[in-house]
């Protein structure tokens, strides 16, 4: 099954806007699709990049690599475990109370197809991890992005997701599994 039969022409230095006095914020910069947006976000020009990672030894290794191709990239390492709620709550408030604005939030970091477990939060691992963090990061962004907006400012909440839905089960989630392991089912089903 195809996702996307037919390709579109993009070119990273015309088609991304100069991003001057931008605040933007990439969860799951460290790595893959997260870390290489950085990379071009780095290359326009923003005021600060936060980027979001649960581990910061692999945050600080990625801003390095990054600050190798731009030397002046404006990157600060946000550590952020969507799998915790309390650590959710305290990536929020140090970027509210680091910068007045927020342009851009890509909700970027995920999991998948892992073993049985819950969030500390008490939700199945992929659940908590995928969407609930995103939701209560979201939530508490959502007055500053809408502040920055006020501002007639182009801002943008950019969601990321893979492909993973196809295997969803029969008949649809089940809802009365999202505060157990859901170790029942298969990895995917659980996704």
């Amino acid at each position: 099954m195809a996702i996307c039969s037919k390709s579109v022409a993009f070119n990273l230095d015309k088609d991304i806007p100069p991003l001057n006095g931008k605040v933007i914020l990439v969860m799951g910069g460290n790595i893959g699709l997260g870390k290489q947006c950085v990379l071009e976000f780095a290359r326009h020009n923003p005021h600060q990049i936060q980027l979001a990672s649960r581990n910061l030894d692999k945050a600080k290794a990625a801003a390095d690599e990054i600050r190798a191709q731009v030397p002046d990239a404006p990157i600060k390492i946000l550590e952020l475990d969507l799998t915790s709620f309390d650590s959710v709550k305290r990536a929020a408030s140090t970027v509210l109370s680091a910068s007045s604005r927020l342009d851009i939030l890509m909700l970027n970091a995920g999991i998948m197809a892992i073993p049985p477990g819950l969030t500390s939060s008490g939700y199945e691992l992929q659940f908590g991890t995928n969407h609930m963090g995103h939701a209560l990061l979201t939530k508490l962004l959502l007055p500053l992005l809408t502040n920055t907006a006020a501002a007639d400012a182009d801002v943008r909440v950019v969601s990321l997701s893979s492909h993973g839905h196809v295997y969803l089960p029969r008949g649809g989630f089940r809802f009365d599994s999202l505060r157990t392991t859901a170790d029942s089912m298969g990895a995917y089903w659980r996704y």
